[in-house]
Formats: C-alpha cells, sequence, structure tokens
C-alpha cells in the first residue's frame, strides 16, 4: 500500500510540472491578432518605459538581421522592452515562434497582422505607410515616438539602448 501511495505521488507530480512547463511554453508562444485599433493599444499599455515596435516579414532580409540585433540587445540592456508585429497576415503560431526563437526574441510581445487586407493596418499606423519593411518604432521613457523606416545603423541603435537603460536607471 505504501508503494502505491508514493507511485501515485510521483505520477501527479511529474503531471503537474508537465502540466507547467506547458502554460510557461503558452505564455512565451503567446500571438496577439493585430487589428485596427492595436497600434495605439501598443502604445498606451507601454507609455512609461522605454520600448522598440518593430514591424517585419519573414520574407524580409533586413528585418531578419534586425531582429537578431534586436535579440542580442535586448540581452545585454533588459530595460527595454520590444514588440514584434508581423505583417505576415495570419502567420502561423509556429512559424513566428521559429523565427524568433534563434534571435532571442521568443518571451517578447508577439503580434501579427489579423487582417487580409494589410493596407488597412497599414494606414491605422501611419497613412502614409505602404508596407515598407523593416517599419521601427523607438519610444523613450517620456513616451516621444522616432520612426525609422529602412536599416538600422548597428551604432546608433546600441546608442539608443544604452541612453535608454541609463535614464531607466535614474
Amino acid at each position: 500500500m505504501k508503494c502505491f501511495y508514493l507511485l501515485t505521488k510521483i505520477v501527479v507530480l511529474i503531471i503537474v510540472s508537465v502540466g507547467s512547463t506547458q502554460y510557461v511554453f503558452a505564455e512565451e508562444s503567446k500571438i496577439n491578432p493585430f487589428i485596427k485599433g492595436s497600434f495605439e493599444a501598443i502604445q498606451k499599455a507601454h507609455s512609461e518605459k522605454p520600448y522598440i515596435i518593430s514591424f517585419w516579414s519573414q520574407s524580409c532580409a533586413y528585418c531578419m538581421r534586425e531582429l537578431a540585433l534586436l535579440g542580442k540587445l535586448r540581452k545585454k540592456y533588459p530595460g527595454v522592452d520590444i514588440v514584434g508585429i508581423s505583417t505576415d497576415s495570419l502567420l502561423e503560431e509556429e512559424r513566428v515562434n521559429q523565427i524568433l526563437s534563434p534571435r532571442n526574441l521568443l518571451d517578447t510581445e508577439k503580434w501579427v497582422f489579423a487582417d487580409r487586407y494589410s493596407a488597412r493596418l497599414y494606414a491605422d499606423v501611419d497613412k502614409k505607410w505602404r508596407g515598407e519593411l523593416p517599419l521601427t518604432y523607438f519610444f523613450d521613457k517620456q513616451n516621444k515616438r522616432v520612426k525609422h523606416l529602412g536599416t538600422i545603423n548597428k551604432k546608433e541603435l546600441t546608442d539608443w539602448f544604452a541612453e535608454q537603460s541609463r535614464s531607466t536607471l535614474q
């Protein structure tokens, strides 16, 4: 009877452990649908801390390099949040995670365009944007926004991360 009780306890512990692991993974991989109004909602949710919103596509080589750089800098300067938004309409969660995982961005906030008519979402972000990538928005602690279309200079990006990290310590 003691063996049965002990065995039952072990099985319950294993089930609880596996269940917890799945829950943590599910939280890491949560993908938000990017719809009209999402850009504004993201800004409101992050308003008192420096953060970056990076629009990317799986077919954009420059985006992939920029995501890798953001992942490295985020690791060095953890005080800056990164919000990644895939412009690939309805991109599957598994594919998003395959792209972000090797770039150390799996646990960042993730969004995917959820409207097959992408131009509607482009206009909601910026009336003049036609989908050119990469597109990155930088927000400092005071929520001052700087838009950058195209590839980012590594030194300038590193300096920005360092400055934001210093400002959050003050």
